[in-house]
């Protein structure tokens, strides 16, 4: 098998070995395969998220049976609900034995089915070629996601036919030949593109949605040349940071048009932005609660121009009143073709109101430690090649804010899906890392998820890969605390987690800031280490009263 994904180009295994040969033993042994073993099942899905959004190619998990399976659901979780390609690889009991109170016996496709693209259940070793062929195809098409090999154990330990992909026990690798992936839809049906030039001919206020659909697509270029245009401010799902530039005069003018997140994560000083935006073109985005949080109230009755590769994305979130299945590059440039027949007076006052509105965020900077550690991020890092991935704790929300964390032209990031699984981000900074060595990778988390994705350091370690890694002290479990804090004392905490002292020992440079004058020096120094391949910690005290927009938002409604 580790042949067939090397003679279709996929290059890194994330998985752990079983008791019996496998994928990882062969895919080790082959020159033109990489494998990493993270340590921590949970964990798998987070370091394939990482590694496939950095890269933009599909990689391979391999688990085993029963409670293998188990332990990696939630990472697995958490890269379906990210809508990133890759290929799970799961031995399963041998099919004479089910039902028979086997070893391990689990029914793992009513499990891993529930967020799977596809699922194959490999029934003899001859169609070995054409299981890793269709999943591959199913996982990097129009609908991304994973795609599931079943092996039973039967199947394993019967001979292997001989494949044409070359000769795994030397080693050679076979030459690689693109992945056997359908191309999604180039263009959107020219009735549909015709109905949607009409409505962007009658916009005056116009606003763009981008998502991590867009971003896989490689859209940013030109869905930024669309919004200058038409004069139209970005906004952004969690996901979608990073396909478009989101700081301009002091870097960049393609950043001029950026306006932060949407939904959960949006600026209460955009929110009449929001209400006076005649039409709403999306591209790349399910638009999943969080995004739409707010949209009855704000856009609710706002003509919708959807824009994906994937027909049933109409399926979810608001009805669009043009929906365009094709690419998101191709069809921003057929779009842009459009706009450019009727450019409208009144945008350019549309363009005065939402930049006044924008630029009221940075007039009174927010207080408090935490979101001042990333603004001197924001500076630290500036317009160098970078990756924040962030976790989605109480005090990580501040990073979701656009007054406080922003990137430069070069700059990307990474963020748990709609799962939020707790200790995301470390692991998932490690696939970073695998996928690009060059690329500097900071983490920011709280201490609670820091402690919950400790294995991942040893992973990154030995991998050789630096990273930064800011945390939030706050003596763990902010965001429960909060919630109890908030409606009633149902339960204390006040024997709050003191373990951090002994975990920054785990790391090879460790800084506590205790005031915001230290924070330039503090994250230069941890930038210095993390280049030399190096881990370092910055520890930085929040304050569970200073509470984000987003945070408090969801605390309302559960008050």
């Amino acid at each position: 098998m580790a042949a067939e994904f090397g003679r279709l180009g996929v290059d890194m295994v994330v998985g752990f070995p079983s008791d019996l040969p496998s994928l990882v033993d062969a895919a080790s042994r082959r020159q033109d395969t990489h494998v990493i073993v993270p340590r921590d099942q949970r964990t798998l899905g987070c370091v394939a998220a990482g590694y496939v959004r950095t890269k933009r190619q599909p990689a391979v998990i391999e688990v085993s049976t029963g409670p293998s399976v188990l332990n990696a659901l939630t990472g697995l979780a958490e890269l379906a609900s990210l809508r990133l390609p890759a290929v799970l690889v799961t031995t399963a009991t041998a099919r004479d034995q089910r039902g028979r109170a086997a070893f391990q016996e689990l029914s793992q496709r009513e499990l891993l089915g529930q967020f799977s693209v596809w699922y194959h259940v490999l029934a003899t070793g001859d169609q070995l070629r054409w299981a890793v062929e269709s999943a591959l195809w199913q996982a990097t098409g129009p609908r991304p996601g994973i795609a599931v090999i079943e092996v039973p154990a039967d199947v394993a330990e019967a001979p292997i036919p001989t494949t044409a992909g070359g000769d795994a026990r030397a080693g050679r690798p076979s030459p690689a030949r693109p992945t056997p992936a359908p191309a999604p839809a180039p263009a959107p049906a020219e009735e549909s593109l015709l109905y949607a030039g009409i409505l962007l001919q009658r916009t005056r206020r116009p606003l763009i949605v981008v998502g991590g659909g867009a971003h896989a697509a490689g859209a940013g270029p030109a869905v930024w040349k669309l919004a200058r245009e038409l004069n139209a401010p970005v906004l952004a799902t969690a996901s979608g940071r990073g396909t478009v530039p989101e700081v301009g005069n002091r870097f960049h003018e393609a950043g001029d048009n950026f306006c932060g997140l949407l939904g959960l994560y949006r600026e209460e000083a955009l929110e009449d932005t929001l209400r006076q935006a005649d039409l709403v073109l999306a591209f790349g985005t399910r638009l999943e609660e969080t995004a739409r949080d707010g949209w009855d109230e704000f856009l609710g009755d706002t003509p919708l121009v959807r824009v994906d590769s994937d027909h049933e994305a109409q399926l979810y979130g608001p009805s669009a009143e043009c929906f365009l299945a094709g690419d998101a590059t191709l069809t921003a440039e057929l779009l842009l073709l459009e706009a450019g027949r009727a450019v409208t007076p009144a945008r350019e006052s549309w363009g005065d109101q939402w930049r006044a509105a924008r630029d009221r965020l940075f007039k009174d900077a927010a207080p408090g430690m935490v979101p001042a550690t990333l603004r001197a991020l924001s500076r630290e890092y500036g317009d160098s090649r970078w990756c924040v991935v962030q976790e989605n704790g109480l005090h990580d929300l501040w990073g979701y804010h656009y007054a406080c964390l922003q990137l430069g032209p070069a700059g990307t990031a990474l963020t748990p899906g709609e799962q939020t699984m707790m200790g995301f981000a470390l692991p998932a900074a490690v696939g970073v890392g695998l996928a690009d060595p060059t690329m500097e990778t900071v983490v920011t988390c709280g201490d609670g998820a820091l402690e919950m994705s400790l294995a991942a350091l040893a992973t990154a370690r030995q991998a050789g890969i630096g990273l930064t890694v800011v945390t939030w002290d706050n003596g763990g479990w902010g965001w429960p605390r909060a919630e109890r804090d908030a409606t009633a004392s149902l339960m204390s905490f006040a024997n709050r987690s003191r373990s951090l002292p002994a975990l920054e020992r785990m790391f090879d440079d460790t800084q506590r800031v205790e005031n915001a004058d230290q924070l330039a020096h503090a994250l230069a120094r941890a930038r210095e280490h993390a280049r030399a391949g190096r881990l370092a910690l910055v520890v930085v005290p929040a304050d569970d009263a200073n509470l984000p927009q987003a945070a408090r938002r969801g605390l309302e409604r559960t008050a």
